[in-house]
């Protein structure tokens, strides 16, 4: 019993030392980089003077002190062959982390003072972006998580648009200093992302959820390390690695829209299904499973109905009468002032496991949104005179899911390993009723159709970093996998038009369904149209960094990427019967009734003795299979170096050079428009050297030097000869088998200067030349619009300047410190020649806009934590279409997007020790319209109305 109690009392008197330690001790962290070149100092080794605490930084260049004592101390930083630093004054208080942020260390030869960022250790503020942004190896610029929270932004590509040198197109589609969308490529955490998009390469930004972000890099130079295939900018997105601590938060959204909120029931919509608002279509408007796998069957099982074989008819008026005829009825609702709203929780953690640190971040986001555009669209003969003109409504009701799931584990100070999956995806459920008049045939039209999209993508990697005691030899490695689907079931189009002159005459001339008698009928017209496509892509590399003599850095690394593409469509058609049939009096009384032309396609309406029939015009060359593998290697010297010049004395320099190899080969498996098998291969091998020079004026300015040469190689859809129906823009799609790649030289010049942590004035010179730029093109064919493809005719250039303005207002008077400014400008200009038939054609790059202009106001009041963000958005006059001049009588007859003025206002404030945190968001202040032209007419326009909405953030803890 004696043991016993003496046992205890060890044990509660060591508990409560333990215990008393504890309390009265702290943690100090922070981070240790390169003062040449950015990058994380690994093994560096931080001590607590005076005390026993200290440790080495990690594989990340991160260091955690625990249990150092309550009180004020001094932090020693030190590396072989860099000079030491120390930190004073850095009060630690029990049971508290205080991050001292970074400390650069410069190597001895050189006289680099201490600089201190107090930032949070991951990249999410302006700080830290534009910290990275002063030190990288191209010329670059970004955005993070803090500046894209300030304003009303719900997607990536609203966010980027803020970006100099950075237009938005159709809202999805990122423009990087002028040059379309298939000169830009797009990152995730490092690994290439699949596309959304069935006739574009390139990814659709409004896919990912700003929230998701960490920070947003655009590389506008070329290194080898990069990816070869981009000449505008390669979109780095970033989510987080290693969290920040524990917590928890959610967070609600709503918004009303000044043309849908309680406008009474203008909003169309037709049948939905039960998770619709999950983003799912539950198989409302799926096709029916009777339904004939092709085209051949589906002509087979009617001709064999027509021809009265045994079964065929029953079989035939069955599959016909199991579509969902419900669905083309469009209702009309009134949009309730809580129907935009959005939910989100966010949860983050570190700990420890196995005495190793383990981070965890989990994200879910929900939203849905109501909108309704006026619009106006209009067509233009080869003469100039109208084609069509009409007027409407496009409803638009969007849903959307999301969620992120981050793992890392460090072990050690030498390795960690990152799992991170991002999922989203999104449906578009539209509805658009048109009344326009068709002058060469001199009718009066009513167009109907809706149309359901479902996107979905889904992003994993699984990644190292890796520090070797060879050299300090530094080994990143990365294995990504990507898929995206882009589900369109039941698009479903309706026309009814009249004679003019009939309708002069007797106005209460009804309106009649264009129904066809041909075999095939017109989906254009009548039918409904069915598309399916995946996309997985592949990749794995791996990137080591040797350090060598006098701080000179030798990189090299691999990379394979293996991408496939499958894409099905199906076009069905609604027709009537041959001539010798007569159709029942109930169902052509039916045809006049626009109203309700589900009463029309009811089942018993379809019968092959007295009925309406169903075909199909889908021919095989509008499905395909490809595939695209690309395997490259690189080579990378980063040499920083002193030169004593005659006049300007001792000078630092930076030079990062190279060479990158990259050999690609894409496959093509289709039929042509005679229904032949088709197989078409491209192979190309391609060096791509790089040289970036970096002059260091001093601590806080440089001058950056480049040139360069990229490609970027024609999507599978632009090479492939055949031609195919894109139903959603009304328009013949045709390949060019003779395209070839684009290869691009690029030169930069940029004069950087960062006064303060978060705060930079640069400007910049930018100049491109193309050989074969790839374009498209648009011309009248016989009955209907065509659009093509074709390299240059000779070289295309592209040149530019770009001046950035960022800095705290406190530089004026004391009174402004709290207020920030931020301004940027690009003016861009480009020149192409494209051989068009008989006619050349010298103009701008298709979709550059000549100018872009950002200017943002930020302010934060220091004791309320009330912020005030106003930003301002505009562009140029730009080409958004192409058409063949030497097809028009007038001379330029490029559709052109105008300008227009977009002020979005943002005001939060944090409520209750920061645990609360109110947001006013007001989008589109202006609400100007969105107005293409062509020939000084206008082509379409769209009204949209402003947005306003309020949201709730709560942190739990």
């Amino acid at each position: 019993m004696k043991l016993r109690l003496i046992t205890l009392s060890i044990i509660l008197l060591c508990f409560t030392v333990i215990k008393t330690y504890s309390a009265n001790s702290g943690i100090i962290a922070g981070n240790v980089i390169d003062s040449e070149t950015g990058e994380p100092l690994r093994r560096a080794t931080v001590k607590v003077v005076g005390t026993t605490s200290g440790g080495y930084t990690d594989v990340k260049g991160e260091f955690k002190i625990k249990n150092v004592p309550v009180g004020k101390h001094i932090v020693k930083i030190s590396y072989v062959g860099y000079s030491e630093r120390e930190k004073v004054d850095v009060e630690v208080k029990a049971d508290e982390i205080v991050n001292i942020g970074k400390t650069v260390l410069g190597t001895i030869t050189k006289a680099v003072e201490e600089i201190f960022v107090d930032a949070r250790r991951i990249n999410d503020n302006e700080a830290a972006i534009l910290a990275l942004r002063k030190n990288a190896a191209q010329v670059s610029d970004g955005i993070s998580r803090q500046e894209m929270s300030r304003l009303p932004d719900s997607d990536a590509g609203q966010s980027l648009k803020r970006v100099s040198g950075i237009t938005l197109v159709d809202n999805k589609f990122v423009y990087v200093r002028g040059v379309s969308e298939r000169y830009s490529n797009t990152t995730l955490n490092g690994a290439s992302l699949s596309s959304t998009e069935p006739d574009k390469k390139a990814f659709a930004f409004d896919m990912f959820p700003s929230e998701f972000l960490q920070n947003v890099n655009i590389a506008k130079s070329f290194t080898p390390d990069l990816p070869g295939n981009f000449a505008g900018g390669l979109v780095q997105l970033n989510t987080v690695d290693f969290p920040e601590s524990k917590a928890l938060k959610v967070s609600y959204s709503n918004s009303i829209n000044t043309n849908t909120s309680m406008r009474g029931e203008k909003f169309l919509q037709s049948q939905s299904g039960s998770t619709d608002w999950l983003g799912f279509d539950d198989g409302t408007r799926r096709l029916p499973v009777g339904v004939p796998s092709t085209r051949r069957e589906f002509d087979a099982l009617r001709v064999d109905a027509n021809n009265s074989v045994p079964g065929a008819k029953e079989k035939y008026e069955s599959m016909m009468q199991s579509f969902n005829s419900k669905n083309w009825k469009q209702n009309r609702y009134t949009v309730g002032p809580a129907s935009n709203s959005g939910l989100g929780i966010n949860y983050s953690n570190v700990s420890e496991l196995f005495e190793n640190q383990f981070g965890f971040l989990g994200s879910v986001n929900w939203g849905q949104s109501y909108n309704i555009d006026d619009i106006e669209r209009n067509g233009l003969l080869a003469n100039g005179s109208k084609l069509f003109s009409s007027n409407g409504i496009k409803s638009v009701y969007n849903s959307s899911l999301g969620g992120l799931v981050n793992m890392a584990y460090k072990i050690g100070n030498s390795s960690s390993i990152s799992l991170r999956n991002v999922y989203n995806r999104s449906a578009d459920d539209i509805s658009i009723n048109l009344d326009g008049l068709d002058y060469p045939q001199q009718l009066q039209y009513k167009n109907y159709s809706s149309q359901f999209v479902e996107k979905e993508i889904y992003s994993v990697q699984l990644g190292g970093d890796n520090s070797i005691n060879l050299n300090n030899m530094f080994i990143q490695w990365n294995l990504g996998y990507s898929y995206s689907n882009r589900y369109e079931p039941d698009y479903r189009k309706v026309r009814y038009d009249r004679s003019v002159s009939d309708a002069e005459y007797n106005p209460g001339t009804p309106y009649r369904i264009q129904l066809t008698a041909t075999e095939q009928g017109d989906g254009a017209r009548v039918g409904r149209f069915y598309s399916d496509m995946n996309d997985n892509s592949y990749s794995g590399k791996i990137d080591i960094t040797l350090p060598l003599i006098d701080n000179i850095k030798l990189k090299f690394g691999t990379l394979a990427e293996l991408k496939d593409r499958d894409f099905s469509a199906r076009s069905i058609t609604i027709i009537t019967p041959p001539t010798d049939v007569a159709i029942s009096p109930d169902i052509e009384d039916l045809m006049t009734d626009y109203e309700n032309p589900q009463l029309l396609f009811a089942s018993e309406n379809f019968r092959v003795d007295d009925g309406l029939r169903i075909s199909e015009e889908t021919k095989l060359s509008d499905s395909y299979k490809a595939n695209e593998d690309l395997f490259a290697g690189y080579l990378m010297l980063d040499i920083p170096f002193a030169t004593n010049l005659p006049v300007l004395g001792n000078q630092n320099f930076r030079f990062i050079g190279g060479f990158r190899f990259e050999d690609s080969k894409q496959v093509m498996n289709s039929y042509t428009i005679n229904d032949e098998s088709l197989d078409i291969t491209k192979s190309n091998q391609d060096f791509l050297p790089s040289l970036n020079l970096m002059w260091k004026l001093n601590d806080i300015s440089n001058i950056r030097i480049s040139a360069s040469q990229t490609l970027t190689r024609p999507s599978l859809r632009e090479f492939a000869p055949f031609s195919f129906y894109d139903f959603e823009n009304s328009i013949l799609v045709y390949g060019n088998p003779n395209l070839e790649r684009a290869i691009i030289q690029n030169y930069d010049f940029r004069y950087e200067f960062f006064p303060n942590p978060g705060e930079v004035i640069s400007a910049g010179f930018f100049y491109k030349k193309f050989e074969n730029a790839i374009e498209e093109t648009i011309q009248p064919l016989q009955s209907e619009l065509g659009k093509s493809f074709a390299n240059s005719d000779g070289d295309a250039i592209n040149y530019g300047i770009e001046i950035e303005f960022r800095k705290s207002m406190g530089f004026i008077t004391e009174s402004l410190r709290n207020l920030a400014l931020n301004i940027n400008f690009a003016y861009i200009n480009s020149e192409i020649t494209v051989f068009q038939g008989n006619a050349v054609d010298k103009r701008s790059m298709w979709g550059q806009s000549p100018y872009s202009l950002n200017i943002g106001l930020f302010y934060m009041h220091p004791e309320m934590r009330t912020s005030v963000n106003l930003a301002y958005n505009t562009f140029g006059r730009r080409i958004i279409q192409v058409a063949a001049v030497g097809q028009y009588d007038f001379k330029d007859p490029h559709i052109y997007e105008l300008p227009r003025d977009v002020i979005d206002l943002s005001i939060s404030q944090p409520v209750f020790n920061d645990k609360l945190e109110l947001s006013l968001n007001i989008r589109d202040l202006l609400n100007q319209n969105i107005i293409w032209q062509q020939g000084g007419e206008t082509y379409s326009s769209s009204y949209r109305g402003t947005t306003i909405g309020i949201s709730f953030g709560y942190k739990l803890y």
